[in-house]
């Protein structure tokens, strides 16, 4: 996305629906699931399929969907304001595709289409693929929608020290997701990894997503993808930085609850050192992704006599008092 781009009004407007369908969509299923498992029955899904409890068949939301459900809705209004309208457009479209291709691949591979939209996830493979076809929807508003910025396009950009900050962070939690990956792969070996986590013959743990490895690369992809725009202090480097930091916190955070309601933690001191670090590692990354968005959500700054706006610095014209003895200062 070029620095001297902006996403015109009818882009933001098709981009606002669509993120808006979107939301709407999933908020649908999630309605589905709590009207069947209840909020208690239906959380501990969420937190325990994050945190890798069990492997049975699922036909549920997982509380990555619930993370994408926000981050649609906040794009849905952020794109009919935001000066990275453009880059926000983009990186959910190219995030919703890389999440949801993978189920659109699995349904399709795995039954008929009396179980697809008849059986235990109903109208599934539509979502998926209605998803899919969303994002991409979003990349193409967000590359033909453009027209030449204004001369305030820049008015987002973080600071030097807080982009630095939150690229060095970002970089440091996909890389920690990553390892984690690769250590799994070095373990177990890649035939049983492929299979438990990116889904190629084992249960299904989600009717919406790829599996938790898949899951896992694209937020790490996504993460690393945001650091760097963030160190380079790019006009989307709130738009990529934040709901990256939402996305590896919250996902993160379900792993820490599912943790310690399960109280996993009581056993910390006699599991081996590899254990202990995978059990360190949600609470580090929730820290992590907090302090990118303390140092990554702007300020309000309206009351701030300093601030320029459209007629220069200061207050407006009509809300300069006027000199002389009636309208202080000015001579008597």
């Amino acid at each position: 996305m070029g620095e001297t781009q902006i996403l015109g009004r009818g882009g933001r407007v098709a981009g606002s629906v669509v993120s808006s369908l979107l939301a709407a969509v999933l908020l649908g299923w999630v309605v589905r699931d709590l009207a069947v498992v209840g909020p208690p029955g239906l959380w501990w899904q969420w937190a325990g399929r994050s945190a890798g409890f069990g492997l049975l068949e699922s036909s549920r939301t997982t509380g990555l969907d619930v993370l994408l459900l926000a981050i649609h809705a906040v794009v849905a209004v952020k794109a009919m304001r935001s000066d990275s309208a453009a880059v926000l457009l983009g990186a959910t479209g190219a995030l919703t595709v890389a999440l949801r291709l993978p189920a659109v691949v699995d349904h399709l591979q795995r039954a008929g289409g009396a179980e697809l939209f008849g059986g235990p996830a109903p109208g599934a493979l539509a979502t998926a693929a209605g998803s899919v076809l969303g994002g991409l929807v979003l990349i193409a508003v967000a590359g033909a929608g453009r027209r030449p910025a204004g001369p305030r396009a820049r008015a987002g950009v973080p600071g030097r020290a807080p982009a630095a900050w939150a690229g060095t962070l970002l970089l440091l939690g996909g890389a920690v997701l990553l390892a984690w990956q690769a250590h799994t792969i070095v373990t177990y070996g890649w035939e049983r990894y492929a299979a438990v986590y990116f889904g190629t013959g084992g249960p299904r743990g989600s009717v919406l997503l790829g599996e938790v490895g898949w899951q896992t690369v694209a937020l790490a992809g996504f993460a690393l993808a945001a650091g760097v725009v963030c160190l380079r202090r790019g006009r989307g480097a709130r738009a990529l930085g934040v709901p990256a930091a939402l996305l590896v916190g919250g996902t993160q955070a379900l792993v820490l609850g599912a943790y310690l309601e399960g109280s996993v933690y009581e056993q910390l001191t006699l599991v081996d050192t590899y254990a202990q670090l995978a059990l360190v590692t949600p609470p580090v990354l929730c820290v992590l992704a907090a302090v990118v968005l303390a140092v990554l959500l702007p300020r309000p700054a309206a009351g701030d006599p300093g601030q320029a706006g459209p007629y220069g610095p200061g207050p407006a014209p009509w809300q300069t008092p006027a000199p002389g003895p009636y309208g202080a200062p000015g001579p008597r």
